[in-house]
């Protein structure tokens, strides 16, 4: 009898790291950079721009085209740990230069806003300022061929990211 029980104490030990393991959160910082990444090639204007969303688990949709210069994109999913997101693109096409734009909110995000927004603004490629107001983070950021504005408050978690980029092969 003693061995039986010493065998189940031995056991239930073992089986609690797997356990806490399996319940692990999914990090909201992570959901926001892979968000601002998906952001960025919609903006881009890359040619698998849908197979990459689905493939990342957005449900998107490439809208009817007002011109052949200009193409629009809807798309939806839940960011583990941050919430529901809803994103559209827009990306036009003019002699030499490529003007893209994008911008996913999430209505009521979950997390830390100065995780979130520190996440972004850590990033290598882009600099600039963040101001903490009234209990919200805003960043505004750039680099060279991108401006990004991000900030997370009682409103909500907005990424909105815009692109001016010279035309393919100049």
């Amino acid at each position: 009898m003693r061995f039986g029980l010493a065998l189940l104490a031995v056991l239930a030990l073992a089986a609690h790291p797997a356990l806490a393991q399996s319940k692990t959160k999914p990090s909201t910082t992570a959901s926001a950079v892979a968000a601002l990444e998906m952001c960025e090639a919609f903006a881009a204007g890359h040619e698998t721009i849908m197979d990459e969303a689905l493939d990342a688990g957005w449900d998107a949709y490439e809208q009817e085209p007002e011109s052949p210069f200009v193409n629009g994109y809807d798309a939806g999913r839940d960011l583990p740990g941050l919430g529901w997101a809803d994103l559209f693109a827009l990306v036009e096409t003019y002699p030499g230069k490529g003007f893209g734009y994008c911008r996913i909110d999430v209505a009521t995000p979950r997390g830390s806003a100065s995780a979130v927004i520190d996440a972004i603004v850590g990033l290598d490629r882009y600099e600039g300022d963040v101001v903490e107001q009234d209990g919200g983070v805003y960043a505004s950021l750039a680099n060279d061929t991108t401006l990004l504005l991000t900030h997370f408050d009682e409103y909500g978690f907005v990424i909105q990211l815009t692109t001016l980029t010279p035309a393919d092969g100049e």
